[in-house]
């Protein structure tokens, strides 16, 4: 039997899980729903939903949709997320799970109580070169974990319409890419930082626009991490430990990774190609709802409340009030 999928929001990010849902033998995309009826029906039709339904209420009391992927800006998750666990739907809501550390703890008790699948859409944490890179740290193929490095910047016109640079729409470079290296750091280490400090620079409209972060970690490890809105980095991330370092090339889409020694020497080299890294989480997501889980082992909900109480440290830091 298939799993039935509904998609609230209907942006370039749902169009690409839509894409990739499409080529799953076990997934339906069912009903989709957008705020913009004419945006719904097109989407709906480009990408064959069963249907399209008239309000997000419509599409979460559906009894023929089982889960609900939530595309929406991220200032709306923690309501949507929350509309679909009172009615009964599994939720893959799209990074970063909520933008507070208050709402993430109260959304996932409610999916404990409710006993319903809740998983943030992390999806780099699901690709096989990840799996790989955080099976050589954690068993001590480089030793004692030392320092991570990782950056996610990218190169954007300023625009104050434009939703990154919008504090409305909860813009930012920390919401929407530093979540990335945020995650991938503890995700690798297993663990969530002891001490968070960060320095960053704001937009005209208020937003910051290039965060520099180091984290300590109850392990010894520390990591150095970066976003921004203005500025493209290298996307190579890099794990150092006592004996040797791993690169993870690319490391939010990463197709290939490698492990050396201290001496610089390569003493592994893995790789995976695929299309679209969209459809690991996907096919996680599937295996989860029907087994019966209600949280994910490669994204726990201890490490979505963990970022979102980080975002909270953060933007204490600069002064600004986090949604």
């Amino acid at each position: 039997m298939k799993t039935k999928f509904g998609i609230i929001g209907l942006g370039r990010i749902a169009a690409r899980f839509a894409t990739v849902l499409n080529t799953v033998a076990e997934a339906e995309l069912t009903s989709v729903a957008s705020s913009d009826r004419q945006r719904a029906s097109a989407f709906g039709e480009k990408f064959a939903a069963k249907k399209i339904a008239p309000s997000y209420l419509d599409l979460v009391t559906d009894p023929d949709v089982d889960a609900v992927y939530i595309g929406l800006t991220h200032n709306f998750h923690a309501e949507i997320v929350k509309l679909c666990l009172d009615h009964g739907k599994a939720v893959l809501c799209e990074k970063p799970f909520v933008t507070n550390k208050k709402d993430a703890v109260e959304l996932t008790a409610l999916a404990h109580e409710k006993n319903l699948l809740l998983m943030e859409a992390m999806w780099t944490r699901c690709i096989p070169t990840f799996r790989k890179a955080k099976g050589w740290a954690t068993s001590g193929r480089i030793g004692d974990v030392k320092l991570i490095q990782a950056s996610f910047c990218f190169n954007l016109p300023f625009n104050p319409e434009d939703r990154l640079f919008n504090p409305k729409l909860a813009g930012g470079s920390l919401y929407d890419a530093g979540v990335y290296p945020i995650e991938f750091t503890t995700g690798i280490l297993g663990e969530n930082p002891t001490m968070v400090n960060s320095v960053a620079k704001m937009a005209k409209t208020g937003v910051d626009d290039f965060v520099a972060i180091n984290m300590s970690f109850e392990c010894g490890a520390l990591a150095s991490l970066s976003c921004g809105l203005t500025a493209q980095t290298s996307q190579d991330a890099f794990i150092y430990g006592t004996h040797g370092h791993i690169v993870v090339y690319d490391f939010l889409g990463s197709r290939k990774c490698e492990l050396y020694d201290n001496e610089n020497h390569l003493i592994e080299r893995f790789t995976e190609d695929f299309t679209d890294g969209f459809i690991y989480q996907i096919e996680h997501f599937i295996d989860l709802y029907r087994n019966h889980k209600i949280e994910s082992e490669r994204i726990p909900h201890r490490d979505s409340i963990a970022c979102a109480g980080i975002f909270d440290e953060l933007t204490k830091q600069w002064g600004i009030k986090n949604l």
